[in-house]
């Protein structure tokens, strides 16, 4: 049921970010909210299903874009990725790195899907200013989609004691 949730969320979130496109917002003002949903599954489920579950979302946007099919699950994988394995290092119970860990995974998966789309293609500072702006617009929802999530989920590595969770030292 959480994985379905977090589909529909993230359906929600691409439905948003397409209806600011149409609304003439300037790209590097619409956020990643697909790509908020992912860093929140690295966060909270470390397994193949995680992963699944990003490679599903990035396929969303893929489909939405028109691009290729592709690029952008791939990035959400790689994204999903290298933050799962950091995340039982990171106080991820902390605004302020969820919301830095986003815009950094911003910036990586927009460098994993150019280079992954544009292979032969120039890619401008125009290019990069709109990955840094997305990454601060994206870090500002941060705290909204974490906040409907954790609704539902709960952190695998909470032991529950007599007087509620407590974090498991092991």
């Amino acid at each position: 049921m959480r994985f379905i949730f977090c589909v529909v969320l993230g359906f929600c979130l691409l439905i948003a970010q397409s209806c600011a496109r149409h609304l003439f917002l300037p790209e590097w003002l619409v956020p990643q909210g697909l790509l908020v949903c992912a860093v929140f599954l690295a966060f909270y489920e470390f397994s193949f299903l995680g992963a699944l579950i990003a490679f599903i979302l990035g396929l969303l946007l893929d489909l939405s874009s028109g691009v290729l099919v592709g690029p952008w699950a791939g990035a959400y994988v790689v994204v999903y990725s290298i933050f799962a394995f950091l995340s039982r290092r990171l106080f991820v119970e902390s605004r302020l790195v969820a919301m830095t860990v986003v815009a950094i995974a911003t910036l990586l998966a927009g460098f994993v899907f150019i280079s992954l789309a544009f292979e032969y293609q120039e890619v401008t500072a125009d290019d990069w200013l709109m990955l840094g702006g997305q990454a601060l617009t994206s870090s500002l929802i941060t705290p909204v989609v974490f906040r409907a999530l954790k609704s539902v989920w709960r952190r695998q590595d909470k032991a529950l004691a007599r007087r509620g969770a407590v974090i498991s030292p092991v």
